[in-house]
C-alpha cells in the first residue's frame, strides 16, 4: 500500500479531553485524554480503515488535502 498523508484534525473540549478525526474518511473519531493518545488511536484507526478497504478490494481515494491553514485573530 502507498504512502499517504491524511490531514487530522484534533480537539479539546476540557482537561484531559480530547478528541480527533479524519476529514476524508468518513467515520474515523476517536477520543483520549491526551494529543499523544488521540494520536496513537487516529493512526490506528485509519491502518484498520485502510486494511478493510484493502481486504474488501475497494480502493482508497488518494488524498485531497493540498494545504491547510490556522488563523490567529
Amino acid at each position: 500500500m502507498a504512502q499517504t498523508e491524511y490531514l487530522i484534525i484534533v480537539e479539546k473540549y476540557g482537561p484531559g479531553a480530547y478528541g480527533a478525526y479524519v476529514p476524508e474518511l468518513p467515520g474515523i473519531g476517536v477520543a483520549g485524554e491526551t494529543e499523544d493518545e488521540v494520536h496513537d488511536l487516529v493512526a490506528n484507526a485509519i491502518r484498520l480503515y485502510l486494511d478493510e478497504l484493502e481486504r474488501d478490494g475497494a480502493l482508497a481515494a488518494d488524498s485531497v488535502v493540498v494545504n491547510h491553514y490556522t488563523v490567529a485573530i
